[in-house]
């Protein structure tokens, strides 16, 4: 039996006031993650700045990846983001 794999993020929204993103899955679901506890850790520190973290796309994995150079994978959002 196979391991069951999450779905992936086709499109990604950032909400730079409240330092979330805003995915949507290739199963239609939408969530929300927020991403303030990691802003004070490594190299997310570069994502304090709004400039930087709006530079987000979809990753060739289809997680999530900054022009900073953090990224979060698809189960991090998928599992972690509060469904709206």
């Amino acid at each position: 039996m196979g391991v069951a794999m999450l779905p992936r993020i086709v499109s990604v929204v950032a909400e730079p006031k409240t330092a979330s993103v805003l995915a949507t899955f290739d199963n239609g679901q939408l969530r929300r993650f927020d991403v303030t506890p990691l802003l004070s850790k490594g190299v997310f520190q570069q994502l304090q700045s709004e400039k930087a973290f709006a530079a987000v796309r979809v990753d060739e994995m289809g997680g999530i990846e900054w022009d900073a150079g953090p990224d979060l994978s698809r189960d991090t959002i998928y599992l972690d983001g509060i469904p709206i």
